[in-house]
């Protein structure tokens, strides 16, 4: 809900306006009410608002001189200005000092219902630019400057105390936060938001966000925030890996932990997987996969655990143990999460997989003649969350079996073959359109916005940015 302020010197004027609008179907709520222009100033600083009316003649610090200081504050307030027909002249000089409009007395509703709705696109756009200019210096080198600059940023958002936090959210939806918490949130991709809050401590950080909060946000996650550029994109990360938590734990709590996840009874049971997998114990690893499920044991399992537990079993039903392809493996959380949704279902599969042996001699007769279907697959569906697990399920294929028939026909991995076509289309993407960073990213299967970066980099030796400015590709938002 955006914040209104109302300025009047007759308390009427005030009362009418209030009344007379609502406010609420526009997204806006009237946060203060002032008669006087000194006392609208120390509001604005107090309270920030998204929006001021404000009467244009009043004794002591007039309208204009109010709407000039408020500009000098803050050029993003937006500001209408409230007259009637004889200050004509008066509204013309307001007008340029960038207020948004004007409202003439006596109110007609539908004209403020159009200037507010006019301001709420204005302060989106502005939220929108300050996301974009935040994610361009994540995506930056740390240095004196892009620190310098980040600190800036974060001033401009009320955020200039020490004890900052990064949040984390997983999912479609965006969070919001109660009346006077400061923030800034930066996009990371269409189902993953990363916020900058300032906070005292991690156990106060759930009551700073408002409740309810949305159905189709997954998981949120938690880190202490350094204000330098590089501490900053480390909470990030920390904070991403903790909201992804909620696969082992649900989505019912912000999750922040310090503790390093191999002390806990979970880490243990994972290092005694590991050494019962190399002896070949199905038996003991069978077992250890159902004591990592109890309730107590799985206060300290965290995703990264998950899928280190997911990679020992599967790598133990590797048709090569001696070299795995790399694919075998699971990296991504996002293909975890697409494979199980659940810490426990994983476990029920996994203590399955362990009952059944691996392939056939029959699949291995017939995926030769699939794999033309499986390429044509995967250059239709790169956008999805596929993964060779899923691919192999769909064909009825044996994953081990899948990532050797890649390696033997075309001369590469499957997760070679995969990255290449999603970075062709993201080359291509940046070259005829105006989409953000993370619009591509998202776009081409890549759910984490950093992750793609750094891929990005590695096969094309510049960032996207870098690579869309040398193709002099239309500028992003443009589109």
């Amino acid at each position: 809900m955006y914040k209104a302020v109302l300025v009047d010197d007759e308390n009427l004027v005030l009362k009418s306006l209030e009344a007379g609008i609502d406010w609420r179907k526009s997204g806006f709520a009237v946060a203060g009410k002032a008669n006087n222009g000194t006392k609208a100033l120390q509001m604005v600083r107090e309270l920030k608002p998204h929006i001021v009316f404000t009467d244009i003649r009043m004794p002591g610090l007039s309208g204009l001189e109010l709407i000039k200081q408020i500009k000098e504050m803050d050029s993003d307030v937006q500001i209408v200005v409230i007259s009637g027909y004889a200050e004509f002249a008066y509204v013309q000089k307001s007008l340029s000092y960038g207020v948004l409009g004007y409202c003439l007395k006596p109110f007609d509703d539908h004209e403020i219902d159009g200037l507010l709705k006019t301001a709420a696109k204005a302060i989106e756009d502005i939220r929108q630019k300050r996301e974009n200019e935040l994610l361009e210096l994540i995506e930056e080198p740390s240095s004196e400057r892009a620190d310098a600059a980040f600190d800036r940023s974060l001033r401009a958002n009320g955020l200039d105390a020490d004890c900052l936090y990064a949040l984390v959210s997983l999912g479609k939806g965006r969070l919001s936060f109660r009346e006077g918490v400061h923030s800034v949130a930066v996009h990371l991709g269409a189902s993953r938001i990363g916020y900058f809050v300032q906070c005292a401590e991690a156990e106060q950080l759930r009551g700073l966000i408002r409740e309810p909060i949305p159905a189709d946000i997954l998981g949120i996650g938690a880190a202490r925030a350094g204000r330098e550029l590089s501490g900053a994109i480390k909470a990030l990360d920390a904070a991403t890996e903790h909201a992804w938590d909620f696969f082992v734990h649900g989505r019912d709590a912000v999750h922040f932990r310090e503790e390093a996840a191999g002390d806990t009874e979970a880490g243990l049971l994972v290092r005694q997987l590991e050494r019962s997998a190399a002896k070949k114990d199905i038996a003991a690893m069978r077992q250890l996969l159902k004591e990592m499920a109890l309730p107590a044991n799985k206060r300290g399992m965290t995703i990264v655990l998950a899928l280190i537990v997911y990679n020992i079993v599967y790598f133990h039903s590797s048709s090569d143990p001696s070299a795995p392809p790399e694919e075998e493996y699971i990296f991504s959380r996002d293909q975890l999460y697409h494979l199980y949704r659940s810490f426990d279902a994983m476990i029920d599969s996994l203590r399955e997989e362990l009952r059944e042996p691996g392939s056939t001699s029959g699949e291995r007769k017939t995926a030769h003649a699939n794999l033309k279907e499986i390429v044509k697959h995967i250059n239709e569906n790169y956008r999805s969350d596929i993964s060779i697990q899923s691919i192999a399920r769909s064909f009825y294929m044996n994953p081990n079996y899948l990532s050797q028939l890649f390696k033997r026909e075309l001369n590469i991995t499957f997760t070679e073959y995969l990255t290449q076509v999603r970075l062709r289309q993201a080359r291509l993407l940046l070259e005829t359109t105006g989409l953000t960073i993370g619009e591509i990213a998202d776009g081409v299967g890549f759910r984490d916005y950093f992750y793609f970066i750094r891929l990005f980099k590695k096969y094309e030796k510049i960032t996207p940015r870098q690579y869309r400015l040398q193709a002099g590709s239309p500028r992003e938002g443009n589109a």
